[in-house]
C-alpha cells in the first residue's frame, strides 16, 4: 500500500505547536558522536540520535519504545502489539492520525517485538513533513485515545492478521518450540499474542500499559536522511522537550530463564501439506561477545553451499532447505534451525538425521577457512546496512530494544575479531543435548548445564560508555529525487553489439554501485514450453564456472562485500548486482565469467528442483497461493506451451521434475545474449571506464536466437465468482479482476490511475475498499486494488484483494461489491480527488529518492522508447483532471459485470 497526502490536514496542522502540557522547552544535551551517529538527551530522559545523509532525498522518523510482549503479563498476551495498531487511531489534539498519516505521503508503519515497539514514517525530506511528523509523534506519545468503539473493531483485525500465522506450518511449529523451551521468561510468548487475551481486553487495561510505558523516559527518537540539523533540534526542543518526565519509575525486568535440564520435544498435529524440522538452543544476550561467535557458526553451519549442515542435509537431497537465525534481543536469545523436508521423504527419519548431524556440532573441528567466510558475509551484511541510511535507522530498533545503540557497533567489532577459538568455543558451550528443544526428554546424570548470560543496564552502559567507534566516513553529495536532476546525472550509450545502457551519476554511501540489466530474448517458437526451463537454469546459473565452484564465487562475493542476482521470467532474462566503487570492475569480470562459462552441476539442479517442490507442495492448500494462481488460470487461455501460461501448483511440481540439465545448457548456449538488451548503472563512477567495462562483459555476449517480441493477447472476463477449499485452514484469500484493452499512451490512462488510487490503492488503508473492509467492519486484515497497464502492448486489468477469516467471506464479497458498485454509479467527490491527487504526487516524489527506481525508469526509457519525460508528464495529465473525467474512465473500464473474483478458504467453518 502506498501512504498518501491529503492537502487540508496539512493547513489543520500548520498552527499546532505545543502538543502536550506546557513546560519550558529545552535544547537537547549532545552527549557524541559515533560513527556520524549523533546523540543528544533531553531532561525528561528521551534519547535523540540523528544521523545526516545529504545524499538522499527523503528523511526518515523512527522512534522506539522499550516495551514489547516481554513486558505482558497475565492475561496480556498480545497486548503491545495490540496497542501498536491502536496508535494509528486518533488522538485528543489530532483526531483521526491514520487518515492524516495517510494524507502526508511517503511510508508508515509499526511494529512490535520481544523488546521493543517502534513507529516509523519516510517521506520526502522538506521543513513542513519534518515538522509534522515530528509534532505527530510527541502527540501520541502522550495523547492517544484509546477508545473501546476503536478496539471493538480493531481486535478482529489483530485476530485476522493471528489467522494469517496460523496458516504457516513452519511458524506454527517455531512457536510451540520456543514456548517450550522458555518455561518462564516471557520470550516463550509470541509476540501477536494470544487470540483469546486479544478479544478479551478493554480500553483501559491497555491504557494503563499504554500510560506506562509510552513516556519521553522510555524511547528513543531517530531522524536519519536528508534534514537540518538545527531545526530539527529546535523541533525537538519545541514538541519533546515540554512532555513531563512521569514520576513512576519502571523497575528492571528480573526474570531469568534457569539452564534447561533436558532435551525437549514437541509434535505438532494440524492441516498443512510441509513436513517442517526446528532445533532451538539457548544462547546469550546481544551484549554478550559469545553472540557474534553464534552469529558466525550459523553461517559456517546452514551457508549454501560451504555449510556443514548444508552439505549434510542438502547435498544428500535429505531435505530440501537448512536455515538458521539468532533473534537480536536484550536478554538470553536463542538458536533457531528450520529444515524443510520434501514430500516424499520420511519426516521420523529425517529427524533422526538431523539430530545427529546437529550432536556433531560441538565436536567438529572447524577451520580457519569457515572463520574467515563467515566473517566475510556478515561484515558484508553489516556495510551494506550501514550504507543505506534510512534502512539503517529502522534497523537501529532491534539494538536499540538490545539496550543500546552502540551494542551494534560493538557487535560489528567483535566479528572483526572473531578468532577459530571463539567459535569452537560457542559450539562446545551450547551445543549440548540438555539445551536443545527437538524431541523426547532423556534422563541423564552428571550435565553440564547452560546457564543464561544476564546483563544489567548498567553492565551495558559500563559497555558503551566510553565507545567512540570508527573514524567519520565522507558524507555523500546531496542528489536531488527529480527527473531534471535524474537527466542531467544521466549519461546513455550503446555498445558495439546494439545493447543500450545508462550511467547515473550518483554518490551513494560507502561508494557503494548498483547494477540492473533486462534482456530481452528469442521467439515464440525456440521458447515453446521452455518456461522451466528457463526459470532453473537462471537458478543454477551461479553455481559453478569452467573457472570457479560455487563455493568459490560466493567467497569472492562476500570478500568483495558484493551480490550478483540471476533471473528469468516470460521472454527476459534479469541481471543485478550490488557492490562498491573498487570492486565493481572485479564484480563484471565475475558476472562475464558465469554468462559465458557456466557448467550447471547435475547435483545443483537436483538441488534446486527439490528446494522449489519442496515450497510448492507447502502451498499446495494455502489459500493466497491459490487465489493469486488461479485467478490467472481462469481469466486467461494460453495453450500450456505459451510463456505467458500458469500452471496449476500440481502441474508445476511435475513440470520442475522433468527437467534436465542437458535442457538448461541447451537455454543458456542458444537463448541466453545482450545484443537486444539495455541496463543501468547508478553510483560515483567513471562514465567512460563504465562503458569500457560494459563492453568487455556484454559485446560479444549475443544470443543464436532470433529476438521477436511476443504479445500477450485480451481474453475478456466475465461476471463469475469461483470457490476453492482448503480444509482447516485458519485464513481465507480473494483475489478479482477485470481485464480491458489499454497501454500507457491511452488518453484514459492518467484518469484510470487516480481513480484506482481512490478505489483501493492509496492512502495508508484509507482508500474506500480497505476502509469499509478493515476501518469500518473490521472483517479483513489486508485489503486493496491495483491496475496493470503495460507499456509495450494493450493487455491491461484492474485486480482487487482481500484477506479474512473463512466465516467472513460473504461479507467481504458484499462489501467489496457494494463499494466498486457505489463508486461507478455515484462517483468520487472532489474533496476525495484533490486529497488523493496530493498524495499520490507525494509518494511518486518518495519513490524518485529509491536508486532502484531510478535504474527502472532509465531501463524503460532504453527498452521502450518511453522518455523521462513522461514521469513528469504523467503527474501534468493527473493534474489537469477533473473529477468528472475520473468517473467517467472509471464507468468504462470497471463494472461488477466484467469482474471474476476467486475465494480459497476452509468456508465449512461455522
Amino acid at each position: 500500500m502506498k501512504n498518501l497526502l491529503l492537502a487540508a490536514a496539512v493547513v489543520f496542522y500548520a498552527g499546532y505547536a505545543s502538543p502536550v502540557i506546557a513546560q519550558k522547552a529545552e535544547t537537547p544535551k549532545f552527549i557524541s558522536n559515533t560513527e556520524g551517529i549523533k546523540e543528544y538527551s533531553l531532561s525528561n530522559g528521551m534519547k535523540v540520535l540523528l544521523i545526516p545523509d545529504a545524499s538522499q532525498s527523503n528523511a526518515v522518523i523512527n522512534i522506539v519504545y522499550n516495551v514489547g510482549s516481554k513486558n505482558e503479563g497475565y492475561g496480556e498476551k498480545g497486548m503491545a502489539h495490540l496497542l501498536e495498531h491502536m496508535l494509528f487511531k486518533s488522538t485528543k489534539k489530532l483526531g483521526d492520525i491514520k487518515k492524516m498519516l495517510s494524507d502526508k505521503g511517503g511510508n508508515a508503519n509499526g511494529t512490535t517485538w520481544y523488546d521493543r515497539t517502534n513507529y516509523y514514517e519516510v517521506f520526502p525530506s522538506n521543513e513542513e513533513n519534518l515538522k509534522w511528523f515530528l509534532a505527530m509523534e510527541a502527540d501520541r506519545m502522550v495523547n492517544a485515545t484509546i477508545l473501546q468503539t476503536d478496539l471493538d473493531k480493531e481486535f478482529s483485525v489483530v485476530r485476522n492478521e493471528f489467522e494469517i500465522g496460523e496458516n504457516n506450518p513452519g511458524s506454527v511449529l517455531q512457536e510451540r518450540i520456543v514456548s517450550s523451551a522458555y518455561l518462564w521468561h516471557n520470550y516463550g510468548n509470541s509476540t501477536i499474542g494470544s487470540k483469546e487475551d486479544i478479544e478479551r481486553v478493554k480500553a483501559p487495561t491497555l491504557r494503563k500499559f499504554y500510560e506506562k510505558y509510552y513516556q519521553p523516559d522510555n524511547a528513543t527518537l531517530i531522524v536519519a536522511g536528508k534534514f537540518d540539523e538545527k531545526k530539527t533540534l529546535d523541533y525537538i526542543s519545541e514538541y519533546f522537550s515540554t512532555i513531563p518526565k512521569p514520576s513512576r519509575v519502571i523497575d528492571p525486568d528480573y526474570t531469568l530463564e534457569p539452564a534447561q535440564d533436558g532435551e525437549r520435544f514437541v509434535e505438532l498435529k494440524r492441516s498443512g501439506d510441509s513436513k517442517v524440522i526446528g532445533a532451538l538452543y539457548h544462547t546469550a544476550p546481544y551484549a554478550d561477545k559469545d553472540y557474534a561467535a553464534l552469529d558466525a557458526l550459523a553461517e559456517i553451519l546452514t551457508a549454501d553451499p560451504s555449510g556443514y549442515l548444508y552439505k549434510a542435509m542438502i547435498d544428500s537431497h535429505k531435505a530440501a532447505a537448512v536455515y538458521a537465525y539468532q533473534p537480536l534481543v536484550r536478554d538470553a536469545s536463542y538458536m533457531y534451525f528450520g529444515l524443510e523436508v520434501p514430500a516424499d521423504k520420511d519426516v521420523k527419519a529425517t529427524e533422526n538425521e538431523f539430530r545427529a548431524e546437529l550432536d556433531k556440532v560441538a565436536t567438529i573441528k572447524y577451520t580457519q577457512q569457515d572463520v574467515d567466510r563467515a566473517k566475510a558475509k556478515i561484515l558484508k551484511q553489516l556495510e551494506n546496512i550501514k550504507n543505506n541510511t534510512i534502512g539503517f535507522a529502522i534497523n537501529l530498533t532491534e539494538i536499540i530494544g538490545a539496550g543500546n545503540y552502540k551494542l551494534g557497533f560493538l557487535y560489528r567489532d567483535t566479528v572483526e575479531k572473531l578468532t577459530l577459538a571463539d567459535v569452537q568455543r560457542v559450539a562446545e558451550k551450547y551445543f549440548r543435548t540438555n539445551n536443545r528443544t527437538i524431541g523426547v526428554f532423556i534422563p541423564a546424570k552428571d550435565e553440564v548445564r547452560v546457564k543464561n548470560v544476564e546483563y544489567s543496564n548498567e553492565q551495558i552502559a559500563s559497555l558503551t560508555k566510553d565507545y567512540k567507534g570508527k573514524a567519520l566516513e565522507k558524507e555523500a553529495a546531496p542528489f536531488e529525487a527529480s527527473i531534471k536532476n535524474l537527466k542531467a546525472n544521466l549519461t546513455e550509450g550503446k555498445l558495439s553489439n546494439g545493447m543500450k545502457y545508462g550511467v547515473i551519476k550518483k554518490e551513494i554511501k560507502g561508494g557503494k554501485v548498483l547494477g540492473s540489466f533486462r534482456f530481452p530474448v528469442s521467439n515464440a517458437k525456440d521458447l515453446s514450453a521452455k518456461s522451466d526451463i528457463g526459470s532453473l537454469m537462471a537458478q543454477v546459473l551461479k553455481t559453478g564456472t569452467k573457472s570457479h565452484t560455487k563455493e568459490q564465487i560466493q567467497d569472492m562475493l562476500d570478500q568483495w562485500k558484493s551480490n550478483v542476482n540471476f533471473g528469468y521470467g516470460g521472454q527476459t532474462f534479469f541481471v543485478n548486482f550490488s557492490t562498491y566503487k573498487e570492486s565493481l570492475p572485479k564484480v563484471m569480470d565475475l558476472i562475464k565469467e558465469i554468462l559465458t562459462e557456466s557448467t550447471f552441476p547435475e547435483a545443483e539442479l537436483a538441488k534446486t528442483i527439490n528446494e522449489y517442490n519442496t515450497y510448492l507442495e507447502s502451498s499446495l492448500n494455502d489459500p493466497q497461493s491459490i487465489a493469486f494462481s488461479e485467478i490467472e488460470r481462469i481469466t486467461e487461455n494460453y495453450p500450456k506451451e505459451s510463456i505467458y501460461y500458469t500452471p496449476s501448483t500440481k502441474e508445476q511440481i511435475e513440470s520442475y521434475k522433468k527437467v534436465k540439465r542437458e535442457q538448461l545448457v541447451d537455454f543458456y548456449n542458444k537463448i541466453l545474449g545482450s545484443n537486444n538488451g539495455v541496463g543501468t548503472i547508478v553510483g560515483d563512477v567513471d562514465t567512460k571506464a563504465a562503458s569500457t567495462l560494459l563492453e568487455g562483459t556484454f559485446a560479444k555476449w549475443n544470443s543464436k536466437s532470433k529476438y521477436e517480441y511476443i504479445k500477450p493477447e485480451l481474453f475478456a472476463t466475465k461476471k463469475q465468482d469461483k470457490e476453492y477449499l482448503t480444509p482447516d485452514k485458519e485464513n481465507g484469500a480473494a483475489v478479482g479482476k477485470i481485464s480491458f484493452s489499454m497501454d500507457r499512451k491511452s488518453p484514459d490512462y492518467p484518469a484510470l490511475v487516480i481513480a484506482n488510487e481512490m478505489l483501493g490503492s492509496g492512502g495508508f488503508l484509507t482508500a474506500r475498499i480497505p476502509t469499509r473492509l478493515r476501518e469500518k467492519e473490521g472483517i479483513s486484515y489486508g485489503a486493496g486494488s491495483f491496475v496493470n497497464v503495460p507499456i509495450d502492448n494493450n493487455v491491461a486489468s484492474w485486480s482487487w484483494y482481500a484477506f479474512f477469516n473463512p466465516t467472513k467471506k460473504d461479507a467481504v464479497n458484499k462489501a467489496l461489491k457494494e463499494e466498486v458498485n457505489k463508486a461507478v454509479k455515484d462517483g468520487f467527490t472532489e474533496e476525495e480527488f484533490k486529497s488523493n491527487l496530493t498524495s499520490w504526487l507525494n509518494s511518486r516524489k518518495t519513490g524518485l529518492g529509491n536508486d532502484n527506481t531510478l535504474m527502472g525508469l532509465v531501463n524503460s526509457q532504453l527498452q521502450y522508447g518511453q522518455s523521462l519525460d513522461e514521469y513528469d508528464a504523467l503527474e501534468a495529465k493527473v493534474s489537469a483532471l477533473k473529477v468528472s473525467q475520473v468517473n467517467d474512465v472509471l464507468r468504462k473500464y470497471i463494472s461488477e459485470d466484467k469482474l471474476t473474483s476467486v475465494f480459497a478458504g476452509d468456508f465449512n467453518k461455522k
